[in-house]
């Protein structure tokens, strides 16, 4: 099941897990990241993508909206996968790396070519978060 920044956030249930999808935003990939990691996964994972075309458009209340509802499903989240893309800046995403390092949740997927490498790896190797330099590297 995948629960978009549309769907209010489903009771939590101990049989499933649930993993946020954090990271670069891919709009314009032909298999976006996102719907490649859902569709490889087991019945039992439930997805909670923020991921939302209409962004750039949202006024402040509906932003507001939007951050209070991902900021729930993180805290909600069992794992967060954190997927910088090369040529993506992702100043969120380096936010939700900082907010999270410490929490046992994240798996970064961090290409050696993204510009903040040395920042998000330094991170990682202190806070003992796992990192891959591909997604297909993670395994369930």
């Amino acid at each position: 099941m995948v629960y978009t920044a549309f769907s209010p956030l489903p009771s939590k249930e101990k049989e499933n897990s649930y993993y946020f999808l954090a990271g670069s935003i891919d709009f314009k990939a032909s298999n976006p990241w996102r719907e490649s990691l859902c569709k490889n996964s087991n019945e039992f994972i439930h997805f909670f993508d923020p991921t939302r075309p209409d962004h750039h458009l949202l006024k402040d209340k509906e932003m507001k909206q939007h951050i209070n509802w991902e900021l729930d499903a993180l805290e909600l989240a069992d794992k967060i996968f954190l997927n910088f893309l090369s040529e993506a800046k992702s100043p969120i995403s380096l936010v939700e790396l900082g907010l999270y390092s410490k929490s046992g949740k994240l798996v970064v997927i961090c290409p050696h070519d993204f510009y903040q490498y040395r920042y998000v790896e330094t991170l990682c190797e202190k806070y003992d978060i796992p990192l891959f330099q591909k997604l297909e590297q993670v395994k369930f």
